[in-house]
């Protein structure tokens, strides 16, 4: 009788370390998953701010040459054509060799200048972010 205890007893405490084994690996990613979600959304959220900032100071400068100028902070920022482009670190401060992009591209038309703002994470080939603005200067334009 004693051996039938004994092998019950073992019995059970296999299940119980299968049960928690699962347990387990079924926690763990889920804990995974939710890092990944966490770092999707901070990136989302600094590329949200980046694309604000990059449009109200392109409102003020009022043309790409200003904006250039505004954005210039130890060389990191630059201009391709209308295209003015800025990169930054991951505390949003500016930083040559930030995992964040910032293009900023121009178009005046008559007094009205429009701004198409896009937010690039790790050189990745689609925008995180983008945001398209507008800013009305007269007639005379910017």
């Amino acid at each position: 009788m004693r051996g039938k205890h004994i092998t019950a007893f073992y019995m059970e405490m296999l299940v119980l370390v299968a049960v928690f084994t699962g347990m387990i690996l079924v926690l763990s990613q889920v804990f995974v998953a939710a890092k990944g979600q966490s770092t999707r959304a901070r990136v989302l959220t600094d590329a949200v701010c980046l694309a604000e900032n990059a449009a109200e100071l392109a409102a003020a400068a009022g043309s790409g040459e200003g904006l250039l100028a505004l954005l210039e902070e130890g060389g990191a920022a630059w201009a391709e054509g209308d295209l003015v482009c800025a990169r930054y670190d991951s505390r949003m401060a500016p930083d040559p060799a930030g995992p964040f992009q910032v293009d900023v591209q121009w178009a005046w038309q008559g007094g009205l200048g429009e701004a198409l703002v896009r937010v690039y994470w790790q050189d990745g080939p689609q925008p995180v972010y983008q945001l398209e603005t507008a800013v009305y200067r007269g007639e005379a334009g910017g």
